[in-house]
């Protein structure tokens, strides 16, 4: 669960706050050279340096209306796999291309919230960030679904905050093997001894 600084904290019972969600795609291109993108809720463009986004420095994350939203998140102490949706336009931009050209699978997907706050500088008044943006989830992305139609595109990007979901068993078998060829990495032994207490006659119960 998050924990927030008392400055932070304070933000959420004030009447002159604005929230914004601040969205990260560690994209690449064709090429396989980063191409990141950047996009945030609200009707203005936030610039911030946070912890990880792949170009160093402070970024702007742009808010012209390509990123929608996503669907609810939710957390609780139960070990499981996170998953939920972020919804981007697909009219007026290339990010259809960004995704069927380059290799979106596995790739990270951060998200954060950040508060700002009216203030005067220079007897202008502007906003401001309040303390630090919170991550929301780390994650990675396993599919994307592209939706157009006559007048509209949607992008669809399905997200999951561990490569290794069990709910996608298709195919999927209970060795290291199997387990290894869909995390794309051999360092997970999890499931090193499934394959002998498969081929072992338990009986259950009192004998």
């Amino acid at each position: 669960m998050k924990t927030y600084a008392n400055t932070l904290r304070d933000q959420f019972y004030r009447d002159n706050y604005v929230a914004v969600d601040l969205i990260e795609l560690h994209l690449t291109n064709s090429s396989n050279v980063s191409d990141p993108l950047y996009l945030c809720s609200g009707g203005f463009n936030v610039t911030v340096d946070t912890t990880t986004a792949p170009t160093a420095g402070a970024n702007t994350y742009t808010a012209q209306g390509d990123f929608m939203g996503f669907s609810s998140m939710t957390e609780d102490f139960d070990v499981k796999v996170g998953k939920f949706s972020v919804y981007l336009s697909g009219v007026g931009n290339d990010y259809v291309n960004k995704f069927t050209q380059g290799e979106y699978e596995g790739k990270r997907i951060v998200i954060w919230k950040t508060f700002l706050e009216f203030a005067f500088v220079n007897n202008v008044e502007i906003l401001q960030i309040v303390s630090s943006p919170i991550m929301m989830f780390d994650g990675i992305i396993y599919n994307i679904q592209i939706n157009e139609s006559s007048n509209s595109c949607q992008i669809n990007v399905d997200c999951s905050s561990l490569f290794a979901d069990f709910e996608r068993v298709a195919g999927r078998k209970s060795n290291n093997g199997s387990n290894w060829l869909y995390q794309g990495s051999t360092f997970d032994t999890s499931m090193e001894k499934a394959g002998y207490v498969g081929s072992t006659e338990i009986n259950w119960g009192k004998i």
